[in-house]
């Protein structure tokens, strides 16, 4: 018998579900993808970068705003909350300015020297400042936009917690509406699985960050998606986070985008010509 099961499945299944690194040859490809236009973008563009956003040593941001009023496209990294930073994830900045979007990318501490608790923390800390420093920055403080990908699309979920919203005196729409990448919205089968071993999650901790658990508020406008060869598990996370958000009365489109992976379906984001770009900017342009 295996040491720990979660719903009947034993650990070495929930360990290929959840071990995304496994759908691709080589993961490197893409994380230095992520990395060489990114360093491009900081090249290129004008904006600010390793801007503070909270007393921290990792509380830092990069941000690009192309013209003012512009509406701001928010990212942040997956990375099992383990790895990456910001400095591999405004590889999109350039794109999304030709299309008249701005971009931040949001750095964060990194497990296991913190936990998922500190990590919340610090990407709702980074969403209140970026959304009280709107005017000094240049975009439009009525069109900020989330997205994250893998553990990012789970910690974009921990900012539709309405009421986090309300606790931190945020209006009800600060976030004009959220783009979730084969996110983890149920953290429970993860305390069953290698990725505990670097999280330590205990059941309580697991549930309060587990945004299946908390309230959506009615109306909001989320992009749920997921990779074509992302495994079952990865694809059940965010079809259950839809219903979740529908039942809440949340405006959701949920996709699986042909012929992309886990990794690189957020590359997407940086070429124009994709259904990933198409679909992801005209939520932001058109609300739609």
């Amino acid at each position: 018998m295996t040491a720990r099961t979660h719903s009947g499945i034993d650990r070495q299944a929930l360990d290929r579900q959840f071990f995304a690194r496994g759908t691709v040859p080589d993961v490197d490809i893409f994380i230095d993808a992520y990395a060489r236009l990114s360093r491009a973008a900081r090249q290129t563009l004008r904006g600010e970068v390793d801007v503070a956003y909270g007393e921290g040593a990792d509380e830092t941001l990069d941000i690009f705003v192309p013209a003012p009023g512009a509406p701001l496209f928010i990212f942040i990294h997956g990375g099992f909350w383990r790895a990456l930073s910001k400095d591999e994830s405004s590889f999109m900045a350039p794109a999304f300015a030709q299309a008249g979007i701005g971009v931040a990318a949001i750095n964060y501490s990194l497990a296991p020297s913190v936990s998922i608790d500190e990590i919340v923390r610090q990407t709702r800390l980074a969403f209140v400042w970026l959304w009280h420093n709107a005017e000094r920055l240049g975009f439009d403080r009525s069109r900020i936009h989330i997205c994250g990908s893998s553990a990012g699309g789970h910690l974009a979920a921990m900012l539709l917690d309405g009421t986090w919203l309300e606790s931190v005196s945020l209006p009800h729409n600060a976030v004009a509406s959220a783009t979730l990448f084969s996110g983890l919205f149920d953290l429970e089968p993860l305390r069953h699985c290698h990725v505990n071993d670097w999280m330590n999650f205990d059941k309580a901790q697991a549930k309060r960050n587990s945004p299946i658990h908390l309230p959506v508020q009615a109306g909001a406008m989320l992009h749920v998606a997921y990779a074509e060869t992302d495994t079952e598990a990865f694809k059940c996370q965010s079809r259950m986070y839809a219903r979740h958000c529908v039942n809440a009365g949340a405006r959701v489109t949920c996709a699986e985008y042909a012929n992309t992976n886990h990794f690189d379906i957020v590359l997407k984001l940086a070429e124009a010509g994709t259904t990933v770009f198409r679909h992801v900017t005209r939520q932001i342009l058109h609300g739609q």
